[in-house]
């Protein structure tokens, strides 16, 4: 965790973003270790959203007739369940996404810190070091989850429920990028919640763009890798000299 004085505000988080496209131009190495998880992702999205999407229609099929004015609201209607099937896909990308690249996520800040840095600091002495970080990003990712599906339920009430729902996703997702770094230099909980109290203006910075566009088909897809690298540069940013190699 940081020992630095300086807050990270909501604006550098937000700056994190060019930071991130400008680490990616200058070693577009860093992308071979995210293709894996981003391809297999958006496969699955595209197989879940067309057997999602053909199941709202026969449901809706089997529900109104396709004759006479009703056959028009049931157009209206399969329009409108392909919306809702694009915007719960766009919110869960992201979580899918991250547990498919825990593996590669490692080599991913360590590649990042190496070209901020020179150098990287140690992984996780050995096997156990990894499964441990390993078993406290899995657990993490199902928590975060499951407080997710909470606020998910509180977006129906309106006015206050989206705007809480939105709060908490970028939280949730800017906490959950910076936590890349964290996870491959073997923080606990406790440093990683501490982390997040103190720099939770840059957090919230970065996860209220990464929320934003989950909601934007394809646009969530190409920008995962820039939010990996824009999570990496801000833990190294609050930690410069924990995390230095010495």
């Amino acid at each position: 965790m940081s020992d630095s004085s300086t807050r990270l505000g909501f604006a550098h988080g937000l700056m994190s973003l060019p930071r991130a496209l400008g680490v990616l131009w200058r070693a577009p190495r860093v992308l071979l270790w995210l293709a894996p998880p981003l391809l297999i992702t958006l496969l699955l999205d595209v197989a879940v959203f067309s057997f999602a999407f053909d199941w709202i229609r026969a449901w809706i099929a089997g529900l109104l007739p396709a004759s006479g004015w009703l056959a028009s609201l049931r157009t209206v209607l399969d329009v409108l369940g392909a919306a809702v099937v694009i915007v719960l896909l766009g919110l869960s990308f992201s979580w899918v996404f991250l547990a498919l690249a825990s593996p590669f996520q490692d080599f991913i800040s360590a590649a990042v810190e190496r070209e901020v840095r020179g150098s990287a600091v140690p992984d996780p002495a050995g096997i156990s070091g990894f499964l441990r970080s390993l078993l406290q990003s899995l657990v993490q990712a199902v928590v975060l989850t499951f407080f997710s599906l909470i606020f998910l339920l509180l977006a129906f009430f309106p006015v206050v429920g989206p705007i809480l729902f939105f709060v908490w996703s970028a939280f949730a997702l800017g906490y959950s990028f910076v936590s890349v770094h964290s996870g491959r230099t073997g923080q606990t909980f406790a440093e990683r919640r501490a982390f997040a109290r103190r720099h939770l203006g840059a957090v919230m910075g970065l996860g209220s763009i990464v929320a934003a566009t989950a909601l934007i088909p394809l646009a969530n897809v190409l920008l995962m890798p820039i939010f990996v690298v824009a999570g990496t540069l801000l833990h190294l940013d609050a930690a410069p000299s924990k995390d230095a190699t010495t």
